[in-house]
């Protein structure tokens, strides 16, 4: 069963969401990275293992750990797994930071930086390129790296799906030089990260998930970076996969979402 839902953060602006599968089940909440939106997640939203398992959710943020407590609110969600793609793992931090007592099970960092204090080490230098132009008042620039940027997200870009890479593209329509700015600038999550290792040291599971041919972020030095703040760490590289690592190797992101979420879930 899926259903969608208007919230509305602490600032009055809309949230789009919306959920799949059963509502019985345990849930997972998704946020994705950088210029794009939930649109992102449709394989996954639509995988059967993962439908059997979990009640999946995902959401547009721009508020963070505001955003989040709203979508929980609007869905009923009790101590959901947090999965936050590339740009979305520092969500994770401020999360644990603004809302006490903690409120999700575990998280799920997927090709992006666990430690968001430490996130500008792990950016490969054609991420950085991408998001100076994102930033141009150029329009011809802003225009011609929105294709570049969704094609460095798969693997090999010239076997995804034309209507896949066209929604993508269309995610980043939206996302204007003013508001790249307003995201770069505006929040700085790398301020939270002493409250989420605080919970890692007293046991929150977390998983770093990246693929080893990411070439926008750099899955090994976010492990590194990360694992010795946390007293329950997973770290999975997915062999072949690039920074959309959930697109590029399906069937086993999903195996890995799976096991973790069930895991964290017995140990609750």
């Amino acid at each position: 069963m899926s259903s969608s839902k208007r919230c509305f953060s602490s600032d009055g602006a809309q949230i789009y969401a919306d959920a799949a599968g059963n509502a019985q089940n345990p849930s997972m909440v998704f946020a994705h990275g950088f210029a794009l939106n939930g649109v992102v997640f449709d394989q996954l939203f639509a995988h059967q293992l993962l439908l059997d398992n979990f009640y999946l959710v995902r959401y547009d943020s721009a508020l963070y750990a505001d955003d989040f407590s709203a979508v929980c609110q609007a869905f009923g969600l009790v101590k959901p797994i947090f999965v936050g793609w590339s740009a979305g793992a520092p969500i994770i931090a401020d999360i644990c930071a603004h809302i006490s007592p903690c409120p999700i099970l575990a998280a799920v960092a997927m090709s992006g930086a666990l430690c968001p204090a430490t996130s500008e080490q792990t950016l490969r230098p054609l991420l950085l390129d991408f998001i100076a132009k994102f930033r141009s008042s150029d329009a011809k620039t802003t225009l011609a790296v929105r294709p570049a940027f969704v094609d460095a997200c798969f693997v090999n870009p010239a076997s995804v799906a034309v209507e896949v890479k066209t929604a993508w593209i269309g995610a980043t329509v939206v996302h204007t030089p003013n508001i790249t700015e307003a995201v770069l600038n505006g929040h700085q999550p790398g301020a939270c990260q002493d409250a989420l290792t605080k919970l890692g040291g007293e046991g929150l599971p977390v998983m770093v998930l990246y693929g080893t041919e990411d070439s926008i972020q750099d899955g090994d030095v976010a492990v590194k970076l990360a694992k010795e703040y946390f007293v329950d760490f997973t770290a999975v590289s997915v062999l072949g996969a690039g920074h959309a690592v959930f697109y590029d190797a399906l069937n086993e992101t999903v195996r890995h979402l799976v096991g973790f979420g069930l895991r964290v879930c017995t140990k609750k």
